[in-house]
C-alpha cells in the first residue's frame, strides 16, 4: 500500500504544483488589474475633483440667479406700484377734467344762447347804423346792407368751434391753460 501512496504522492505533487502555478498566474493577472486600477484611479480622483468643482460652480450660478431673480422681482413689484398709483392719478384726472368739460359746455351752451339773442336786437340795423355795426358783421353782409338798407342784417356768423369762442371770453387763469391745451390737442 505504501507503493500506492507513493505513486499517488507524486500525482498529489503534481497536482499541487499545476493549482500553484494557476494560482500564480491569476495572482498575476489580478496584479497588473489593479496596477490598471491604480492608475485609473487618478484619473477618477481628477474627475471627481472635475464634477466637485463643476457642482459648486453650478451652485454659486443658482444663487446668484436666485439673487439676481429677487432684486428683479423686487424692482418690478415696484415699477407695478408705481404704475397703480400714477393710473389712479390718471383716474382723478380724468374725472377733474371730466367736470371741467362738463362746466365748459354748460358755459359754452349759455354763451351760444346769449349769442342768438343779440342777433335779435341787431336786426333792425341800417345804412346809416352800418359805420357803426359791430366787427361781427361781415364784409358781404355789409355789402348787401348797401345794397338794400331796408334788408334786415342776418345772424353774424358763428365760429363752428365752441372752443375757440369760449377762448375769446374772459376766463380764469386754469380755464385758460385748459383752454389752449384743448386748442393744441386739435
Amino acid at each position: 500500500m505504501m507503493t500506492w501512496l507513493q505513486d499517488y504522492g507524486l500525482v498529489l505533487d503534481v497536482a499541487i504544483c499545476v493549482l500553484l502555478l494557476t494560482t500564480i498566474g491569476f495572482a498575476a493577472v489580478l496584479n497588473r488589474k489593479l496596477s490598471e486600477l491604480r492608475a485609473a484611479r487618478g484619473e477618477m480622483e481628477k474627475l471627481v475633483a472635475d464634477f466637485a468643482a463643476a457642482t459648486d460652480k453650478a451652485e454659486n450660478g443658482l444663487q446668484a440667479l436666485r439673487d439676481s431673480s429677487q432684486d428683479v422681482g423686487e424692482g418690478l413689484a415696484k415699477k407695478v406700484d408705481d404704475a397703480c398709483r400714477l393710473a389712479d392719478e390718471m383716474a382723478f384726472l380724468l374725472k377733474k377734467g371730466n367736470e371741467i368739460a362738463d362746466r365748459l359746455e354748460v358755459s359754452i351752451a349759455a354763451s351760444r344762447k346769449h349769442d342768438r339773442e343779440e342777433p335779435k336786437a341787431a336786426a333792425g340795423l341800417t345804412k346809416q347804423s352800418l359805420h357803426r355795426a359791430p366787427m361781427s358783421i361781415t364784409k358781404m353782409e355789409r355789402k348787401a346792407m348797401q345794397d338794400d338798407p331796408a334788408a334786415p342784417v342776418s345772424e353774424p356768423a358763428k365760429p363752428s368751434n365752441g372752443i375757440a369762442k369760449l377762448a375769446k371770453r374772459k376766463l380764469s387763469r386754469s380755464d385758460s391753460e385748459l383752454m389752449r391745451t384743448l386748442q393744441a390737442m386739435r
